[in-house]
């Protein structure tokens, strides 16, 4: 696996309850159908925060936000970079 995840916390708990329709968490899927990486994260985050995940191989980097409720995401999946691109 090339995807690498580290949680930034902001050190607080989420003000408002989590959304009733994702009880068991989401999937962040950025791929749109390209190649594509996936990485699993900590369930539920542990406070409010952001994911910073980052690809090895291609150098993609991206941040998805977490509240440390039951509607966080569990699983990322972001596109493969083209090699030559900035």
């Amino acid at each position: 696996m090339t995807l690498h995840a580290k949680f930034l916390s902001e050190g607080r708990k989420a003000q408002h309850p989590p959304d009733p329709r994702y009880p068991l968490g989401i999937t962040v899927d950025g791929s749109e159908g390209r190649p594509s990486c996936t990485a699993s994260l900590q369930y539920p985050a542990p406070c409010v925060g952001k994911w910073l995940i980052r690809c090895d191989q291609c150098g993609t980097v991206s941040i998805v936000t977490a509240a440390g409720r039951a509607d966080d995401p569990h699983t990322i999946r972001l596109p493969c970079k083209p090699q030559g691109t900035a």
